[in-house]
């Protein structure tokens, strides 16, 4: 039994030291992108990690080119979250003065209580709001210059693989919708994207094991997902990989395959150069996937309005959740625009059964948008799926 399920059992610290120091060493695209999306530390850190690590370096073709069709995209989406850190501490400059108003409105209520709040507040405010000024200033255009891409060129010179032929894509592409009405993994949750992007996982995949299975190496997959068609998972806890992916890459490859998620790679990485453990930079990582995980979980939104105005848009946004999460974000639009940003009130009006406590909020980053969050309130707690209905009143004052 053990010798015909020995793929399923714990790696030895031999088979362990033959990957990390012998193997093929692979990221997917989103361990890539996510290098814009962090702190400069954090992303030291995971670029410093890969490049000490004695295994062979190798992408696949189809990572590279999710990377660079998506590159740019993640530069700009990692600089709009300023904006939005920039709107919460507007939203927050708002409320400290309906406060203070109402608390000067009470008259059994001394005066200087409501000035001492509106000085301590409007002081604690503008050093927030300076200090996200300075982290603007500070931060990288890497549209203009990107020392990332730079060392990215460095780890895998000459360490790209090719991509499918033609006729060898109508083959695999066949496999991959056969695959996915079957569910069996990876790529199956990617079912509502278009085209042969709803491939693309199992176009990495299968790229992984052939080249692992030309090297006769084992191969160490660094992923960011999250999703249940990579990994297995019970009452919300991730607990290893799936079960069919550790045997489809035995049954391919003749060796083990190691699958992590990008912050525990990190963490193993640093343990295996003998370097002290980045406790910030994988906490960084681990809620960058968190929040990626969280959208991708949204599978679709629908909005209504009662009113429309440059000045006044009440309506309803709905979200249809796909799967069980702790948090998810809906965006919505204003039309016309409004005529600057707006104060935002929400409410959630409708939901699944089963709805565990949940914080909620909302944000304007712009004249034309606007995003509601919620947010179970314990960690353990997830958010079932279906249908949300939240009621929203955005206010120019």
């Amino acid at each position: 039994m053990k010798n015909k399920f020995s793929w399923y059992s714990p790696l030895t610290q031999n088979e362990v030291n033959e990957a990390w120091d012998a193997g093929i060493l692979t990221l997917d695209a989103n361990v890539l992108l996510d290098l814009y999306r962090y702190h400069e530390g954090t992303r030291d850190s995971l670029i410093s990690s890969i490049e000490k690590l004695k295994c062979v370096k190798w992408l696949s073709a189809q990572t590279a080119e999710e990377f660079f069709r998506n590159r740019k995209k993640s530069i700009l989406s990692s600089r709009k979250t300023f904006k939005e850190a920039q709107d919460e501490i507007d939203k927050l400059k708002a409320k400290a003065t309906e406060v203070t108003q109402a608390l000067k409105s009470n008259r059994l209520v001394p005066s200087s209580i409501p000035e001492s709040l509106s000085k301590g507040a409007d002081s604690l405010l503008f050093e927030a709001a300076k200090a996200i000024e300075e982290e603007i200033k500070k931060h990288p255009n890497f549209l203009d210059d990107d020392p990332i891409l730079e060392r990215l060129y460095g780890i895998f010179e000459k360490s790209i693989g090719d991509d499918f032929s033609e006729a060898d894509k109508k083959i695999h592409a066949k496999t991959a919708e056969e695959r996915k009405n079957k569910k069996i993994p990876p790529g199956y949750m990617d079912k509502d994207k278009d085209g042969d992007r709803s491939y693309g996982d199992y176009f990495f995949w299968r790229q992984v094991l052939e080249h692992a299975k030309a090297q006769a190496k084992p191969v160490i997959i660094v992923t960011s997902e999250k999703k249940e068609d990579w990994w297995e998972i019970v009452s919300g806890q991730t607990i290893g990989p799936r079960y069919e992916l550790l045997k489809e890459a035995y049954e391919v490859t003749g060796k083990k395959a190691l699958i992590y998620q990008t912050d525990r790679f990190l963490s193993y990485a640093l343990d295996r150069l003998g370097e002290k453990e980045n406790e910030k930079a994988v906490a960084e990582i681990s809620e960058i996937s968190e929040l990626r995980y969280a959208g991708n979980a949204v599978r679709k939104t629908s909005q209504t309005c009662s009113i429309s105005t440059s000045t006044n848009n009440v309506g309803e946004l709905s979200v249809m959740l796909g799967r069980p999460v702790r948090n998810f974000t809906g965006s919505g639009h204003f039309s016309p625009q409004m005529a600057k940003p707006p104060r935002l009130e929400v409410s959630l009006v409708k939901g699944p059964p089963g709805i565990p406590m949940y914080k909620l909020g909302g944000g304007t980053g712009t004249v034309f948008d606007f995003n509601l969050h919620i947010k179970a309130t314990e960690n353990t707690d997830l958010l079932p799926e279906g249908l949300y209905v939240f009621e929203y009143q955005a206010v120019v004052e």
